[in-house]
């Protein structure tokens, strides 16, 4: 049986299914790397949507985590202005104040048992007064090379332990490793500590309401679905055209470059979903599944040189605005 309705809608974005608009239960949120490009322009906006659609529980907790000489103040200072500049849903004062409630800081770098200790504290602290339960998502907004101490750290001061009735996450962002090599020994580090389940490796991409729009175009349509296969496709072109460049992340982006940005993770996921078979359900193993089949099924050529082409976007006009090229932005080495 098919798992998308008789309608055709997508169903991870019906507004009939309950399951998507429910109130998560008593939480907090950790975020490594707090002072970082993602966090301050995605995740905190994004924490701030969500209460002000009323997704949040009244005792939610957001910690930071960073190097910075910061106060509790000074981090919900930075949250406000990232809320009120990236912000989707308007700035609404009483939601902030009861967001605010829940705001602390943790000062130290990944190294710093002490500031783990402080974390410990704080985490403690705010299931007293805020009632999140022990249930606390660990955000590692940081480099890959960041991830094992980090991971580490979690597990030896028992920031990773899951009580009686109450859980911890991991969230992890990309890339994840550098390489084959170091993505496994990457894997191996983070379930030394936790379990699969309570492991959130992220790609936006699949958040995108076009990119779960394939899934309803593939299976709810009786046009496509059948001719949807190797008999009548000569080939598919997956495209990724943008008009923004590397946007003040050069420390970033100069050492990982677009294969490792959005290939290995954006646009594979776009590849699976766009060959792969039906699945059973749209249960996360079930998807997982099918995609494990497409990834298997792909054939590498034996000269990659001969069939990828790499390069710098240039100088020149976007928008009828002048642009500066690759090369030019501030922190890229010229020789890059």
């Amino acid at each position: 049986m098919s798992p998308l309705n008789g309608s055709g809608a997508n169903p991870l974005r019906d507004p009939a299914d309950r399951r998507l608009p429910r109130i998560a239960g008593p939480s907090g949120l950790v975020i490594f790397g707090v002072t970082g490009d993602l966090s301050r322009k995605k995740l905190m906006p994004a924490v701030y949507d969500l209460a002000n659609r009323g997704l949040l529980p009244p005792g939610f907790s957001l910690v930071g985590f960073a190097r910075r000489d910061w106060e509790h103040e000074d981090f919900a200072q930075v949250v406000h202005d990232a809320v009120k500049e990236h912000a989707r849903t308007p700035f609404r004062e009483e939601v902030w104040q009861q967001l605010l409630q829940g705001m602390r800081f943790v000062q130290g770098t990944f190294d710093d048992d002490d500031a783990f200790e402080r974390l410990r504290s704080t985490i403690d602290e705010l299931d007293k007064a805020q009632g999140t339960s022990g249930n606390f998502a660990f955000y590692l907004s940081v480099p890959p090379r960041a991830f094992p101490v980090v991971i580490q750290q979690l597990k030896k001061h028992g920031l990773a332990d899951q009580s009686k009735g109450s859980w911890r996450r991991a969230v992890i962002e990309k890339p994840f490793g550098h390489d084959l090599k170091s993505a496994e020994e990457l894997n191996k580090v983070v379930h030394e500590v936790f379990e699969p389940d309570q492991v959130f490796r992220i790609d936006h991409y699949l958040g995108k309401e076009t990119v779960q729009n394939i899934l309803a175009l593939r299976f709810a349509n009786t046009m496509f679905e059948p001719i949807w296969n190797r008999s009548y496709v000569d080939h598919v072109q997956i495209t990724m055209a943008e008009d923004i460049g590397i946007g003040g992340r050069a420390g970033y982006y100069d050492g990982i470059g677009a294969a490792r940005d959005v290939i290995q993770n954006h646009l594979l996921q776009l590849l699976a979903l766009t060959a792969m078979e039906e699945p059973s359900s749209f249960d996360a193993d079930a998807l997982a599944a099918e995609k494990t089949k497409v990834l298997g099924a792909v054939r590498l050529p034996d000269d990659l040189g001969l069939h990828t082409v790499r390069g710098q976007y240039a100088a020149g006009w976007q928008g009828g605005e002048k642009v500066i090229g690759y090369l030019e932005e501030d922190g890229i080495n010229p020789e890059s």
